[in-house]
């Protein structure tokens, strides 16, 4: 979960893809900062995988999220953790 502590020599492809799997850490403890907030502790437990190609999040789900488990998501995406990305979350199911 923590790739950045993990030293690697790679291509310049590869730094890309370590980078965004940094910037979807980031994002993780956004939203669930968020869902703890709405007493919503288990939240990430719902959640299967994240993938994030060049700029585009599809979130996996294990369970149905609710609208507001959503947002939490999508409130991070948009926020400076993330770059201020903004695209829309492709939300998926199991």
């Amino acid at each position: 979960m923590y790739p950045y502590k993990i030293e690697l020599e790679v291509g310049k492809n590869n730094e890309d893809y370590n980078w965004r799997i940094y910037r979807i850490q980031r994002i993780v403890g956004y939203a669930q900062a968020l869902a703890e907030l709405d007493y919503n502790e288990d939240y990430f437990s719902k959640i299967d995988s994240f993938d994030d190609y060049k700029g585009d999040l599809t979130v996996t789900w294990k369970t149905v999220p609710t609208e507001k488990e959503k947002d939490y998501l999508q409130k991070a995406w948009e926020s400076v953790v993330a770059g201020y990305e903004g695209n829309l979350i492709e939300h998926e199911m199991i």
